[in-house]
């Protein structure tokens, strides 16, 4: 079962990579806009950047596409899943953990706006013990949900102390 979830992982990233040069540059709402957002504030405020972590956008887009496929918006799912498997189950071993949800957004300026004017949002944002991020935007039956999640590998934390 888990190589099966893996595979059926790679395989959806790879389809978005495949596709992903299909976005125009139109578009207001790409994962690296919403990262770059993101390093703005932190930056504003003293804070490292962010890294991009392409296990933590596999993970991203594996609970996005749960919560489209199951009609819901929530960090825990109707079963009771909780934010952490989705790193688990893709093997990011974390020290520290965070996750920030959106739907409805089609601009990452305005989105990050509505993230910062949120306490528990803003707190993953400027997090001191995050080292990175991943983002999924996923677009399916006419909604788009934005999983945007915050890590710190275990391996690197203890290597920090």
């Amino acid at each position: 079962m888990k190589g099966n979830f893996r595979t059926a992982v790679l395989f959806a990233a790879m389809m978005m990579v495949l596709f992903f040069p299909a976005i125009t540059s139109r578009e207001t709402l790409t994962v690296e806009q919403v990262i770059a957002q993101a390093n703005v504030d932190r930056s504003r405020l003293g804070l490292p950047v962010l890294q991009l972590d392409h296990t933590l956008n596999l993970a991203a887009f594996a609970k996005a596409e749960d919560m489209l496929e199951k009609n819901y918006f929530d960090h825990v799912s109707p079963e009771g899943t909780k934010p952490w498997h989705w790193f688990k189950s893709l093997g990011y071993k974390y020290s520290y953990a965070g996750e920030n949800l959106a739907q409805g957004f089609d601009d990452a300026h305005d989105l990050e706006q509505s993230w910062m004017s949120s306490p528990k949002h803003r707190a993953n944002i400027l997090s001191p013990n995050y080292d990175d991020m991943g983002v999924a935007i996923v677009y399916k039956n006419g909604q788009r949900v934005v999983v945007q999640l915050f890590g710190s590998r275990q391996d690197r934390v203890a290597i920090r102390e």
